[in-house]
């Protein structure tokens, strides 16, 4: 099969062929004779467009056989994993049913008590089990590293449902109230590059109108409130905030070697580019760019315990025997999968 990269090749040197047989001498001369020739500039966009036009003519045939090769991958790693997906695609299903049903028996109840806490957490689980089914897909695909950095997404869902979960009410609006900060740091930001990123800017009315909510926010809880996690600074007795302060109150700071790990997949650092979990079981160094049948097992491992965690933490805010049963379901679903994937980590991977 020909690569773009070398039909690019092709048309390149069909298209210098070309250029050099409608050259006279003198203009050969003349560009051998000159080390910035315009020449150079003249023809290049036009050879260029030659190149653009003629990828363009021969894409449909290349994308099926790149579409072809890509399906018979999946089929190989989905066969290969089949048994851990089956098991993780059960628990996204369950726990996004069941957070569905908590909802729809409980939104009337909780609209009558003004409790902003279970509207929060309910959107913040259906979050998570989006996320989720983000990560299975990535997986399937064999993109085991970007289902990772998914993960890092899910874990910081996770992590502040359950601490607006340790908390009263009162957080979740603080929680809530908290957007017109972001919103008017968001505004700014956008303004300041509207020249540069051609876009419509934010008129100076709704620059007020945002900075009068914002300063409202501020008058009401505290110049600390101003702060990217501002809305935990009363509780954490902590004026400057951030997300490993809600992760130790949660009692999940154990996983910040998994989040800081998760994070070399998002930043652009050496060890993330030289670590990928797509080659947990290549024998020489190579230069990933594309899909592999290596590295499920952590990601899939992590996402069942986040998941897990905030699914579980949901069924809390109105518990019965109902939302008790579909906790311990929960569990046992999870219980397993991390070691199934393991198991089939640890035979032949297909080819």
């Amino acid at each position: 099969m020909d690569t773009y990269q070398k039909i690019f090749e092709k048309i390149l040197q069909e298209a210098s062929e070309k250029a050099k047989n409608t050259l006279s001498e003198e203009k050969i001369k003349d560009f051998l004779d000159s080390t910035a020739s315009d020449f150079i500039y003249e023809t290049i966009p036009e050879i260029a467009d030659n190149i653009v036009s003629s990828l363009k003519e021969r894409s449909e045939e290349q994308l099926k056989l790149v579409r072809d090769y890509q399906k018979g991958f999946i089929n190989r790693n989905t066969e290969r994993w089949e048994r851990g997906f089956n098991a993780l695609e059960i628990l996204i299903i369950v726990c996004t049913e069941a957070g569905e049903e908590f909802n729809n028996t409980h939104r009337e109840h909780a609209v009558q008590e003004r409790n902003i806490q279970f509207d929060l957490v309910v959107r913040l689980h259906a979050r998570a089990c989006h996320i989720s089914s983000e990560i299975l897909w990535l997986l399937k695909g064999g993109f085991a590293d970007a289902a990772h950095a998914r993960w890092r997404a899910l874990h910081e869902v996770a992590v502040t449902a359950l601490f607006l979960l340790n908390h009263g009410n009162e957080l979740s609006i603080r929680y809530y109230e908290h957007e017109a900060i972001e919103s008017y740091k968001a505004m700014k930001q956008y303004n300041k590059y509207k020249s540069r990123l051609s876009i419509k800017e934010f008129s100076e009315k709704e620059l007020i109108e945002c900075k009068v909510a914002r300063d409202k926010a501020i008058n009401k809880y505290g110049q600390d409130f101003e702060g990217s996690y501002g809305w935990a600074a009363d509780v954490l007795n902590n004026k400057r905030p951030n997300f490993s302060n809600l992760e130790e109150a949660v009692k999940l700071d154990h996983l910040r070697p998994y989040y800081k790990w998760a994070s070399q997949n998002i930043h652009a650092n050496v060890h993330g580019i030289r670590n990928k979990l797509g080659l947990a079981e290549a024998k020489e160094d190579v230069l990933l760019a594309g899909a592999s049948n290596s590295g499920m097992t952590d990601p899939a491992d992590l996402t069942v315990l986040s998941l897990s965690q905030i699914s579980v933490g949901l069924l809390t805010i109105y518990s019965n025997m109902d939302s008790l049963i579909t906790q311990y379901v929960i569990k046992e679903l999870g219980s397993n999968i991390g070691e199934l994937f393991l198991e089939i980590e640890s035979q032949q991977p297909l080819r």
